[in-house]
């Protein structure tokens, strides 16, 4: 007597249409959620690693856009001495400059002030040479450039180079104009990624002094400092709101935040990501749970004088619910298996030729934990509730009704 294995896979490859459907539906339903779910765990474990990587508790000043009131080096060395609990603070401004001369030709480049206590702050850690951003006395003086890793292994920078660059001069009217100076290398980064939405492996780092000086700039772009414990970080973060407020005759023309609010902004953000994520999911679990019933629905009206056959010969009723569930259950299981071969293909080939969010993706579905096998369950216990209705339509089913139709 044929088993009911291969009674099922008879009938599978008897509808070929209908069968690959449903494959097709748990595949696409399977590869899609993979994707969304690697890119929501691989960007959370890749921010979290960032942060835990730095070992510190930086705290951030930033000018508000809706005012014109600078935020200045004389606001840094207030904060420096007069909020208690900061190990480090530093100023850091931003302005575009042009190298004149790379070893590979000539390129735009962002140019940041700052002074060494910047290193401590991010725990940077140095390739060669010292990071001695001390300025130099006099504007025709050679000017310490600390370069970023990804900066100085593109150009094949050393210690002791120099460099010609043109720093654009914004003038009080909004106008512009070069000044052309030249640059050492004191330094070379070892790489460190973005923090606090700083790319540092693209970083040219300059004294913060000398580009106020060349660069007239009304306002500095950030404020930096670290606190010595976590435990005080809300707390000089508080500080520094104080001092700051009141230094700028109590107007709120800046912000201040942290490495903790930052940490918990961004995996708010993840968290909503999540939510719209597992509704993309619902709806492609009922997509394909919907297939089944109807695939299922369909095959009970074609094999009506089957099933009466069937009866007739003295198949019980529950010999014929279980033939339907096992070809529902095969068919979603085929699926659900070609699904997750083709969501890691489709996830390692993002990860090997993209950079930045797909760089962060998880490869392989059993890093994804707990979530991977309860999906895998869950897509396959719906598929199996779907299919229950047509199983006992065709289990209930009585052989002379059924037979008439022959």
């Amino acid at each position: 007597m044929t088993s009911r294995g291969a009674l099922a896979i008879r009938y599978m490859l008897r509808q070929k249409g209908r069968t690959a459907f449903v494959i097709a539906t748990y595949t696409a339903a399977v590869t899609v959620t993979l994707l969304l779910t690697s890119a929501v765990v691989g960007n959370e474990e890749s921010f979290l690693s960032e942060v835990n990587n730095l070992a510190v508790n930086w705290i951030d000043v930033t000018p508000n856009a809706a005012y014109y009131r600078p935020l200045t080096v004389a606001d840094a060395n207030a904060i420096q001495a007069d909020v208690p609990h900061l190990t480090a603070v530093t100023p850091i401004l931003w302005a575009l400059g042009e190298f004149n001369s790379w070893p590979r030709g000539s390129s735009a480049v962002t140019l940041t002030g700052s002074t060494s206590a910047l290193t401590s702050i991010f725990n940077f850690q140095v390739a060669q040479g010292s990071v001695d951003l001390s300025a130099p006395a006099s504007m025709n003086d050679p000017i310490p450039l600390v370069v970023g890793y990804d900066l100085w292994n593109n150009h094949s920078l050393s210690v002791g180079q120099s460099l010609p660059v043109t720093v654009i001069n914004v003038l009080p009217g909004g106008n512009s104009r070069p000044i052309q100076v030249t640059l050492v290398v004191e330094g070379l980064l070892g790489h460190k990624g973005t923090v606090a939405g700083i790319n540092f492996d693209l970083a040219a780092l300059i004294p913060v002094s000398t580009l106020v000086n060349l660069t007239g700039a009304p306002t500095l772009t950030y404020i930096f400092a670290s606190a010595d414990s976590s435990s005080h970080v809300q707390s000089a973060s508080d500080a520094i709101t104080n001092l700051i407020y009141a230094r700028h005759n109590d107007t709120q023309d800046f912000t201040v935040s942290n490495q903790q609010s930052e940490v918990q902004f961004v995996l708010q953000q993840i968290g909503q990501f999540q939510t719209i994520i597992q509704l993309v999911e619902m709806t492609l679990l009922v997509l394909s749970a919907f297939s089944i019933f109807v695939v299922m629905t369909m095959a009970v009206k074609d094999r009506r004088r089957e099933i009466g056959v069937l009866r007739a010969l003295g198949a019980e009723r529950t010999d014929v619910m279980l033939q339907f569930l096992l070809e529902a259950g095969t068919m979603s299981v085929v699926g659900i298996g070609l699904g997750v071969g083709l969501g890691t293909l489709v996830v390692r080939f993002l990860k090997t030729n993209g950079s930045g969010f797909y760089s962060a993706l998880v490869t392989n579905p059993v890093d994804l934990g707990l979530y991977f096998v309860e999906l895998l369950l869950v897509l396959w216990f719906v598929g199996f509730l779907f299919s229950l209705l047509p199983a006992y339509q065709a289990s209930r089913l009585e052989a002379v009704e059924a037979l008439r139709e022959m």
